[in-house]
């Protein structure tokens, strides 16, 4: 803009010139006129020079406002899922708070165990009698029971920068799952963790509390536990990944992982070891939509567990054995339309052995003799959404540790806790609604069915829940 008016200024002034010029020819010498043209020609060398001059100037000028537009520029859409939410920080550095409100009201048909709030078996129908030294029926797990239930309530931040090539993401997330009493509700760190990314070589490094880094997906339910030991292998656990994309659609990862320690008199000395690869999109958008992908991996850990006094028989067994454990692990999710309609298949299938705590499987790694149990099993779910506020999800999972493997150093299945079992299947239906962009309420039925040996106990859980998004 100033440039052309700088040029309009001067090429008015030399019309200007011109005029004057023209009108004074009358009566002059062929000497006086020579004069005045060589005395035009000097002021025209002048202006052009000062044209220049003033042409560097605006360029240079310019150049600036970029500059100053480029660190500027909100960095919002490379980080977060929704623009509409508040950003703070200054140029390079920003972060948001984030979070939601929800709340689950449950009915059991019967008692549903694993942390009392979330699904994992249906209680063992044998309890022990300390008194007679024996175990005996008790119809008190059939007792149903219904739960208002507020811990799914979450807060969270995240940070980003960046400087040249170099990301830098921050996350810390709570829950409201931690040991309680009543409504003595306390906060729990989910996520806490830093990944640093280069875009020019696309290698990341994570280190923290995130998820679990193989057997990534998760099932669209409702309930909190999404299929917590049928099928579904996942918890947040410190770690220290690598990621590396390859070519277009290849991506390579490499982790240790292990559990926080507990008590310093623990002996495991090695974590979960682990590697995965992922293809996604590529070939497989000539069948499926955009985000497809398929993923293969597993791991390795050699661990010291110390071994139980197995109580029937009485025995005694020396306090440590070395356990070798692995998993390996598929996973796919497929995009794809039928009908104009938009559905998505996902799940995964996995077999191992010593597969415990890291996974959400305490006391299902190890039997009574410190041996490591073998298992296999999966889950998936189609999420059909039927338009973009409603959507409709079904889906099944199961996990079925080695019957003899379990149940060695037992009296039989009454022995087992209310968290082991021979096979473990949950299956489940649930409907979503969005009443606005950040208001969903849902409702879900799930069936469980826990087998120890001979016997099956069952229960249903019906859900409904409300969140708000903010």
């Amino acid at each position: 803009m100033k440039g052309k008016l700088i040029s309009k200024v001067l090429l008015s002034s030399l019309i200007m010139g011109g005029v004057f010029v023209k009108t004074s020819l009358a009566g002059e010498t062929p000497e006086e006129l020579k004069a005045q043209i060589e005395a035009l020609k000097q002021q025209i060398a002048v202006m052009q020079q000062q044209m220049a001059s003033m042409q560097a100037l605006i360029e240079n000028l310019q150049g600036k406002v970029n500059q100053v537009e480029t660190k500027t520029e909100k960095l919002t859409p490379q980080f977060v899922a929704k623009d509409s939410k508040p950003i703070f920080g200054k140029p390079g550095l920003e972060w948001q708070l984030y979070g939601r409100v929800k709340m689950d009201y449950h009915y059991d048909t019967a008692q549903i165990v694993y942390y009392n709030d979330f699904v994992g078996t249906v209680k063992n129908r044998w309890s022990y009698d300390s008194k007679n030294d024996q175990y005996k029926y008790d119809p008190t797990y059939q007792n149903d029971s219904t739960n208002f239930n507020p811990r799914d309530t979450r807060l969270g931040t995240l940070v980003y920068q960046k400087r040249g090539d170099w990301i830098v993401k921050g996350q810390t997330e709570i829950d409201f799952y931690g040991y309680n009493s009543g409504n003595n509700i306390i906060p729990r760190m989910r996520l806490a963790y830093v990944d640093i990314y280069n875009s020019k070589t696309k290698t990341s490094l994570l280190f923290g509390q995130d998820w679990i880094p193989v057997s990534q997906l998760n099932p669209s339910t409702i309930e909190f536990g999404i299929l917590t030991a049928a099928g579904n292998l996942w918890w947040r656990v410190p770690q220290l990944t690598i990621r590396q994309k390859v070519f277009e659609n290849w991506e390579l990862l490499g982790s240790l992982m292990m559990h926080r320690r507990i008590s310093t008199s623990s002996e495991e000395r090695m974590p979960w070891a682990l590697a995965r690869i992922q293809y996604k999109d590529g070939v497989l958008n000539k069948i499926f939509d955009k985000g497809s992908m398929i993923a293969i991996g597993g791991g390795f850990k050699h661990d010291a567990v110390k071994r139980e006094d197995v109580s029937f028989p009485k025995k005694y067994f020396s306090t440590e054995s070395d356990v070798d454990r692995w998993l390996i692990c598929g996973e796919w999710l497929f995009n794809f339309k039928l009908f104009d309609q938009k559905f998505q298949f996902k799940g995964e299938a996995w077999t191992g052995r010593g597969i415990d705590k890291e996974w959400l499987r305490y006391d299902l790694g190890v039997n009574a003799y410190g041996e490591p149990i073998e298992a296999y099993g999966m889950w998936a779910d189609l999420v059909w959404n039927i338009n973009p506020r409603l959507s409709f999800t079904i889906g099944a999972g199961f996990d079925d540790p080695n019957d003899k493997e379990i149940l060695k150093g037992q009296i039989g299945p009454q022995a087992l806790n209310d968290r082991q079992f021979t096979k473990n299947t949950q299956y489940f239906a649930n409907f979503w609604y969005k009443l606005s962009d950040n208001m969903s309420i849902g409702v879900e039925v799930m069936r469980i069915e826990t087998e120890r040996d001979k016997w099956v106990d069952t229960a249903n859980r019906f859900t409904l829940s409300a969140f708000y998004n903010f």
